[in-house]
């Protein structure tokens, strides 16, 4: 059933005048890299370490008060910097893993993947390295034991391999939401659009 629409020819005309004033700042990635045993194999581990300052259209809270981004995205850096720790203490002791691991902090992403788009554009190294980028984005707010993994579907035998390693740890096994698509509104997709799954 088709209706007509609503909209009609307005006898007046308005005109509107807007005053933009573009302002420019400066931002930076934060990038770590350990070496790994074959430096022509590299992972990327990343999270945005900017937040909605303010709050806004894009915030939880409807308030003008300072939205300090505890878990969008603290909780992602955190999560990061902890794992960067825990493989250079064991770098330390002379372990080195197999592909190079680069911990990445991202800025801009909050307003259009800036410094992930950066980063792919002017990588550390060759693009052609990267064999996969695990995006770390909003990690620290798990309710009723649900664990959304998205972007399964980019890489043959993800899917299984997030299914085995969650059900290996009993103690803190989730419910796994996935999908599988590699686009969505985080760093992963200035990736996935480089077919970095």
């Amino acid at each position: 059933l088709f209706r007509s629409p609503h909209s009609l020819a307005l006898p007046e005309s308005s005109t509107v005048a807007l005053a933009l004033k573009r302002t420019r700042a400066s931002t930076s990635n934060v990038v770590g890299r350990l070496v790994g045993r074959d430096t022509l194999r590299a992972l990327v581990m990343g999270a945005h370490y900017d937040h909605l300052g303010m709050g806004g259209s894009s915030s939880l809270s409807s308030a003008h008060a300072p939205h300090v981004g505890a878990d969008d995205n603290a909780s992602g850096t955190s999560a990061m910097l902890t794992a960067a720790e825990r493989f250079a203490a064991r770098a330390k002791k002379g372990w080195r893993p197999e592909h190079t691991l680069l911990f990445c902090a991202f800025s801009g992403e909050e307003i259009g993947l800036v410094g992930s788009s950066h980063f792919t554009d002017d990588p550390p190294v060759e693009l052609n390295t990267i064999e996969a980028m695990l995006n770390m984005d909003m990690v620290g707010r798990l309710r009723k034991n649900q664990l959304q993994v998205m972007g399964v579907g980019t890489a043959a035998g993800f899917h299984e391999f997030v299914t085995t390693v969650n059900q290996s740890v009993p103690m803190a096994r989730f419910d796994l939401k996935t999908s599988e698509d590699g686009y969505g509104p985080s760093d992963h997709s200035s990736f996935y659009k480089r077919d970095i799954p």
